[in-house]
């Protein structure tokens, strides 16, 4: 029998237990996604609160290198799991995830999936028991250990909102006495409400204390409550399930911030990886959408809060950093590291540039070991300027102490052969011995944001026949280099599909790693998108993805102002506040719009032919480095400083393209997380979109292109390269 302290969640027999969690498991693939990325290939890894033991199952088989250990109180689950997945790297522990349930310094990672908010509930509604928890679980891990934490979150926005729900979805019987889930399962979204509102209890209010008010019905027929935030959030996380609703009525699932998790891990010596909201894509379309409203008070329509958090805590050592800050900051009239220019074409247009120094290299070492894909990256790279605009935040929501996972990359000498610079990076920043290089592959040059930065990258894979000794080796300006170490490729590309990972050039990386390869990427699982089929006559570009122009750039006068840089001060700091290192750095800014870009994918499908549609632009950057100053592009804007929204976003930038462009978009999703083109030189975060295109009013003045051209061409944009590969696997178009 379980312990006493959570007995109200034991739902019985065994049978019992495979059904509700066999309705547990069907988001499964989304917690590992947003986790895997993040621990080690080696070692031991916990999953805490394992319950039916897929999700670590589905752990145990990702990473056969990993031991994983699956937690659970009630031993009627780990009896069950220890009989239904069992894999030589498996084993399941019955206990209390709150105690000191594993020895100090021995655990490589810890997973704390959808489970904390039962300490909470469970304990008093109290976080207490939370704090404990979290004390046990971190001094368990060993230093460089990760600690990942998948959650409910109080959202951020107005205190009191506006709920709108259904009262014709179901019945209206609101018999007070009959608690039974069959009476329940029935209910319209509106009489659910008053039997919720009416019983349930948790910290904040006894039973019948709820605090709202009802507002009548609007003219569509949707039921309007006053209420909190928070409470809202509570009721519509929860209205669904309704099989189990006297035990879900005595869980209390949002108990912290986003800004309270932070905390509390940075109190316990955690660099916060990432703090990420997570919106998952089915919930919104199935249970949100359609099924609930919200608005201010004053009728202004809000979004959905987030579904879940993602929160990702390392420990380091006391002599490390776990946060950048900003210090101070100026804009530099005369930069000593970026250089400013500006360029006029011969029809008279111009255009500022920013010049990054020296030729920048991105390698992908990598093996093949059973059937994986590993690639050497770099963890815990300090990257001082992605938390340089504090005062204009992400529209993701998206928080990180500024240390990011990337490829190995390095600015070179031109005029050092590329061998030559790719061989000494391997050995001088990881390790890699001469002898255990198989082959370079082809390098590959593109431009990480061609319309106002002068950076090409030159990215290449380098097949390797043994991986080195996990290494950390000091060449940054700063007191931490972060550590190099082997990830799963496939499984970085999960996290890069629902905002567990920043780093785009990595992405790309391991995308055109795996097309050379000819082996499959990663299964998507955000938002899911159908190209329907149309029998139509439909332009395609020849060259679409290469086009060639006339248009020429020289060197001119004054800037324009659209492009500035400044200067500050970032300093390392250790989680006891102390500043343990400092650096000056610069970075480019836009002082007229955002440092938020919206990107558009346009497809449509025609006569069974995926195609998608691309802007032609010509750039001083692209000339400098092809000698053309043509390329293609997806449609992209700088967001204005007045959206401060992601829905708002969405909507300016569906606008944007139906005014520039002539096109109509008729479905749109999230093409997977927000990404950071280029953290060495700019804060800018892109936001993609994917949009399947309204055919009858035509394709527009866009230049329309097979996906899979793109998908085995190499364009010049980084940012078509990108949604390119992702919107192949929306679309199922595999290698």
């Amino acid at each position: 029998m379980p312990d006493a302290t959570y007995g109200h969640q034991d739902r019985g027999s065994t049978g019992a237990y495979a059904s509700y969690y066999a309705g547990m498991d069907a988001s499964m693939q989304q917690k590992v996604a947003l986790t895997t990325a993040h621990f080690p290939t080696s070692g031991t890894v916990v999953d805490m609160g394992s319950g039916s033991g897929r999700g670590t199952y589905d752990l145990a088989c990702l990473h056969p290198e990993l031991t994983l250990v699956g937690v659970d109180i009630n031993p009627t689950a780990v009896d069950t799991a220890a009989t239904m997945f069992q894999r030589p790297n498996l084993r399941y522990v019955a206990g209390d995830i709150a105690d000191p349930l594993f020895s100090d310094n021995s655990i490589d990672g810890i997973l704390d999936s959808s489970v904390l908010h039962h300490v909470t509930s469970f304990n008093g509604y109290s976080t207490a028991r939370l704090e404990t928890c979290l004390d046990n679980q971190v001094r368990a891990l060993r230093t460089g250990g990760v600690l990942i934490i998948r959650d409910f979150v109080v959202p951020d926005g107005p205190d009191e909102v506006v709920l709108s729900i259904r009262d014709d979805d179901g019945a209206a019987d609101r018999t007070e006495n009959s608690a039974a889930d069959s009476a329940i399962t029935g209910l319209s979204t509106w009489a659910l409400w008053q039997r919720y509102a009416a019983t349930v209890a948790h910290g904040r209010y006894g039973a019948g204390q709820l605090p709202w008010s009802a507002l009548g019905v609007d003219g569509d027929g949707w039921r309007r409550i006053k209420l909190h935030l928070r409470d809202a959030q509570e009721f519509i996380l929860r209205k669904d399930y309704r099989r189990d609703w006297d035990v879900e009525l005595l869980e209390e699932y949002t108990y912290w911030t986003q800004a309270e998790f932070v905390t509390a891990l940075e109190r316990r010596g955690l660099r916060v990886v990432t703090a990420a909201p997570i919106r998952n894509p089915w919930i919104i379309a199935n249970r949100y959408r359609s099924r609930a409203r919200l608005t201010t008070l004053t009728d202004e329509g809000l979004p959905f809060p987030p579904t879940n958090q993602l929160v990702v805590g390392q420990k380091v050592a006391a002599t490390q950093g776990t946060r950048l800050r900003l210090q101070h900051a100026t804009t530099v009239s005369a930069p000593a590291f970026l250089q400013l220019s500006a360029w006029r074409a011969d029809d008279g247009a111009t255009f500022d540039l920013a010049e990054r120094p020296g030729r920048t290299l991105d390698l992908i070492p990598w093996v093949r070991r059973d059937g994986q894909i590993l690639v050497l990256a770099k963890q815990g790279y300090p990257r001082p300027i992605v938390v340089a605009d504090p005062a204009r935040p992400n529209l993701s929501g998206a928080k990180w102490s500024g240390y990011l996972t990337e490829p190995l990359a390095a600015i070179t000498d031109p005029a050092e052969p590329v061998e030559i610079a790719v061989r000494r990076i391997l050995r001088e920043r990881a390790g890699v011995a001469d002898s255990t290089i198989q082959a370079l592959g082809e390098p590959v040059r593109y431009a990480t944001s061609a319309g106002g930065l002068d950076e090409v990258v030159t990215a290449l894979a380098i097949e390797l026949t043994a991986l080195p000794i996990e290494t950390n080796r000091h060449y940054g300006a700063l007191y931490d280099s972060g550590v190099v170490r082997a990830l799963d490729a496939r499984a970085c590309l999960r996290a890069a599909q629902i905002g567990g990972l920043f780093d785009a050039r990595l992405e790309l990386g391991i995308h055109r790693l795996l097309r050379t390869l000819g082996l499959p990427g990663s299964p998507w699982i955000g938002a899911a998108l159908q190209a329907p089929d149309h029998d139509r006559d439909w332009p395609i570009t020849a060259n679409a993805l290469h086009p060639v122009t006339r248009t020429r750039f020289s060197p001119t006068g004054p800037m324009t102002g659209y492009l500035a840089v400044q200067r500050g001060r970032f300093m390392e700091t250790a989680a006891d506040g102390r500043v343990i290192d400092a650096t000056e750095r610069e970075w480019l800014t836009t002082p007229r719009a955002s440092s938020n870009t919206a990107v558009i994918l346009p497809v449509v499908r025609i006569r069974g032919r995926l195609l998608i549609g691309v802007e032609h632009h010509a750039m001083p950057a692209v000339q400098k480095a092809f000698g053309n100053a043509g390329y293609a592009t997806v449609p992209a804007w700088r967001l204005p400083l007045t959206v401060e929204r992601l829905d708002h976003a969405e909507r300016w930038a569906c606008e944007r393209l139906h005014s520039e462009h002539g096109c109509r978009v008729s479905a749109l999703i999230e093409l997977g997380g927000p990404y950071l083109a280029t953290p060495g030189a700019t804060p800018e975060l892109v936001h993609p979109w994917l949009a399947t295109i309204d055919p009858q009013y035509g394709p527009g003045d866009l230049h329309w292109s097979p996906l899979s051209e793109a998908l085995i061409g190499t364009p010049i944009d980084a940012h078509l390269a990108i949604a390119t590969h992702r919107a192949a696997q929306v679309l199922h178009h595999g290698p």
